[in-house]
């Protein structure tokens, strides 16, 4: 039983360093190249279920709501590093 939790383990967190991955690729890529680009595409489908919730809290801070910044992606990545951390290596 504690290898089959380890390989779980093993692999939600193969699953979070992919997420981590594409959101750094997905800002860099709006920041430096095209937005029409199929990688920035494939960036956003994989990456949005993950951000459109944190998004929509973080809309509710009244702080938050003209900042010309989106944060979502600065709290999703914290969250995810916290989920990481917490999972036993």
């Amino acid at each position: 039983m504690e290898e089959l939790f380890f390989i779980v383990s093993r692999t939600v967190v193969f699953f979070l360093d992919a997420i981590m991955f594409l959101l750094l690729a997905r800002v860099l890529i709006s920041f430096f190249t095209d937005e029409e680009s199929s990688f920035y595409n494939f960036c956003c489908v994989v990456t949005e279920p993950v951000v459109s919730p944190v998004r929509g809290l973080l809309s509710r801070i009244p702080a938050l709501e003209d900042s010309p910044i989106d944060f979502s992606f600065v709290a999703t990545s914290f969250i995810v590093l916290i989920v990481q951390a917490a999972l036993p290596l």
